[in-house]
């Protein structure tokens, strides 16, 4: 598998999972975004996979979610 190709799937995974965690939570983006300080289109780009969190929003939302960055990008747990 290329690079390139190993990277959409991780995009993919990132996006995909911070939808489960906000909708598991019962969270509209605008309340994820309200409690994180960020902006409601930064989420949903993120959501939507136009653009991944940065590591520190990525941090931040682990934390947010009780969970680990690992979980987070790459769906593993610790």
């Amino acid at each position: 598998m290329s690079a390139h190709t190993k990277r959409g799937d991780t995009m993919e995974t990132i996006h995909t999972r911070i939808v489960s965690l906000r909708k598991d939570a019962g969270l509209s983006q605008q309340q994820l975004a309200d409690d994180l300080n960020l902006s409601r289109r930064a989420v949903s780009l993120w959501e939507t996979g136009r653009r991944a969190p940065d590591l520190q929003s990525a941090l931040l939302l682990a934390d947010y979610f009780h969970t680990t960055l690992d979980h987070l990008v790459k769906g593993e747990h610790g």
